[in-house]
């Protein structure tokens, strides 16, 4: 976290939403964002659906005036995009390699190690809790 705090909108903010098995995918990103963006500011990073998602403006936003171009925006979706297609083969859990799993209470991408020994938790009325 310390390497992503001077980027957060929030500076209090201490906490990337994701599992331990990302923490470098999290970090090679911020790394190839910074080398294009000195300045973004990072705004969430979480797991959506089973991959990573990173929210991130390619710049501090400004309330009076543009912040960045189109051009700039689209440029920075590239340039995270790479990371998001990375996590989907990438257990979020311990980093082994993984897919996504689709029949869990929430989309995970997980592999069959982390699969078998998370089970999910359960859910009111289905018989389990």
């Amino acid at each position: 976290m310390d390497t992503l705090r001077p980027h957060w909108r929030e500076p209090a903010a201490d906490v990337a939403w994701v599992g331990e098995g990302w923490r470098e995918l999290v970090l090679a990103c911020h790394g190839a964002v910074v080398a294009r963006f000195p300045e973004y500011e990072l705004v969430n990073v979480k797991q959506k659906y089973g991959v990573l998602a990173s929210q991130a403006f390619p710049r501090p936003r400004r309330r009076v005036a543009a912040s960045w171009t189109a051009e700039e925006f689209g440029e920075l979706d590239r340039v995270i995009q790479p990371f998001v297609e990375q996590s989907e083969f990438v257990c979020e859990w311990c980093g082994a390699r993984g897919r996504l799993r689709d029949d869990r209470k929430y989309l995970l991408t997980l592999c069959d190690t982390c699969e078998g020994r998370f089970p999910d938790p359960p859910r009111p009325g289905d018989g389990r809790g």
